[in-house]
């Protein structure tokens, strides 16, 4: 054999293997798991069928102060925090106790919505008259204030993806969606008489609704239309990789369409206010149940009943997790078959539960508890 060849064959041989790419963090980074609405961690690997038997809950704290409008909000988990709001505004805390770490004051504001991307706490607040809306942004790690600006119309919803803010309005004030840059708040495009109805990204597509327009998909970073239909149509959720918008629709059924084109890929009769989606089925709540459908032609798989009106169901470690009424039992389900494993953790049908890191949280809006 030829000396070069050995000698760069002997050299290829002694190189050392890569190694593995670390696995993706189990986290929850906006409400919904992320800016596709699908309530779906699809990186939880602690908590599971095999563990979740054994969870109890670790820890309690209040999620607001006395004033009245201030109101309780689900968390948030990611760079080693759980953020929450908390008396007399937001604070970062330690997963694993409960403690502290620190605190943003915003007296007399309420907190509607809040994101984690690139380093950065995005919070949605607004005011106690009702009348003024807020957009701040944080640094996750310490609470530092980067930047904040009040919005010109009450608003009810936020998203954050590909480093844009996007809000939109309430619908008893000027409809529009207007949308910011995540680094510093400056705007970057706004559209009168869109609403997102479910604000949410699918592969940096949102979908809006104009009246007497129809529905069209816009391009998060510029607004640019990508395509219409005439058609009322509104996102309940997307899938884990964005390629599918589901949406709801003045014949009251699901549908579930391709989110690049508008194509439809389903039609189904069942109604379907929100959906939980993984990568092969689509979980829908209706009054005391949770049906799960096939993802790949909306048939139905099987349901699980519940003692009170279902929740926004939170799929995650191959388990289902669903809340029901104010205060009634979480039902915890295994998230292929339906088959209900340990649960009875007090819920509220108000407030999805977050789970990632192999925690369990929930809240009443009152009261956040942790459980592993």
């Amino acid at each position: 054999m030829n000396l070069f060849l050995i000698a760069a064959l002997t050299t290829a041989l002694s190189l050392p293997t890569p190694a593995p790419a670390p696995a993706p963090t189990s986290e929850w980074t906006q409400t919904g798991y992320g800016p596709g609405l699908t309530f779906y961690n699809p990186y939880e690997r602690t908590l599971t069928p095999s563990t979740v038997g054994s969870i109890k809950q670790r820890w309690e704290i209040p999620t607001h102060g006395a004033p009245e409008c201030e109101v309780g909000r689900e968390p948030l988990a990611g760079y080693g925090h759980i953020y929450t709001s908390d008396r007399g505004g937001i604070g970062a805390y330690d997963p694993a106790t409960g403690a502290r770490r620190w605190h943003v004051a915003l007296e007399r504001r309420g907190v509607t919505r809040m994101a984690l991307a690139e380093g950065i706490l995005t919070a949605l607040t607004y005011a106690c008259d009702n009348q003024h809306s807020f957009l701040g942004a944080y640094r996750a790690s310490n609470g530092t204030r980067l930047w904040e600006i009040p919005l010109s119309a009450p608003t009810q919803d936020m998203i954050v993806d590909r480093g844009v803010v996007v809000v939109d309005s309430r619908p008893d004030f000027e409809t529009s969606t207007v949308a910011h840059r995540l680094a510093t708040g400056a705007r970057l495009w706004k559209l009168f008489g869109t609403r997102g109805d479910g604000l949410l990204s699918a592969q940096g597509r949102i979908l809006l609704r104009t009246e007497g327009e129809g529905s069209r998909a816009i391009d998060v970073k510029t607004g640019a239309t990508i395509w219409k239909t005439p058609e009322d149509w509104y996102a309940v959720g997307s899938n884990p990789s964005g390629s599918r918008f589901y949406i709801g629709g003045r014949n009251g059924g699901l549908t579930a369409v391709d989110s690049a084109n508008g194509n439809k890929a389903w039609e189904s009769a069942w109604p379907a206010p929100s959906v939980t989606a993984d990568d092969t089925r689509v979980y829908v709540p209706r009054n005391r149940s949770v049906v799960c459908l096939d993802a790949e032609n909306g048939r139905k798989l099987w349901s699980v009943h519940l003692p009170d009106g279902v929740g926004q169901p939170v799929r995650a470690g191959a388990l289902l997790f669903s809340p029901s009424g104010m205060g009634a039992g979480l039902s915890i389900a295994d998230a292929a078959t339906g088959r209900e494993l340990k649960g009875g953790m007090p819920s509220s049908q108000n407030y999805p539960p977050t789970v990632a890191g192999g925690r369990l949280f929930l809240t009443d809006g009152n009261r956040l508890r942790a459980y592993y």
